[in-house]
């Protein structure tokens, strides 16, 4: 079964991941829809931001950073490989 991830289900995923509350993982979302995550120095950029804005440790922000970036593949790699799949 393929998931395809809206805004709500992608917090719950981050909740579920990171253990942090829902009002964190709202925080770190909106970090995510304000700076693209892929790219060249991107992660830079990204780690950067949750130390700033969200008052995070560098270790914690690099965390974030890849359980994000792994949640967001994963989505990716099931719409490809399966594309026809409902979310049922």
């Amino acid at each position: 079964m393929v998931m395809k991830m809206n805004k709500t289900e992608f917090i719950n995923k981050l909740e579920e991941e990171l253990k942090y509350d829902r009002e964190k993982c709202s925080a770190i979302n909106s970090v995510i829809e304000d700076t693209f995550i892929f790219g060249r120095h991107k992660k830079e950029k990204m780690v950067e931001k949750f130390t700033q804005e969200l008052k995070m440790s560098n270790e914690e922000a690099e965390h974030v950073y890849e359980v994000v970036s792994s949640i967001i593949s994963k989505g990716i790699k099931d719409g490809i490989l399966h594309p026809f799949r409902s979310k049922d």
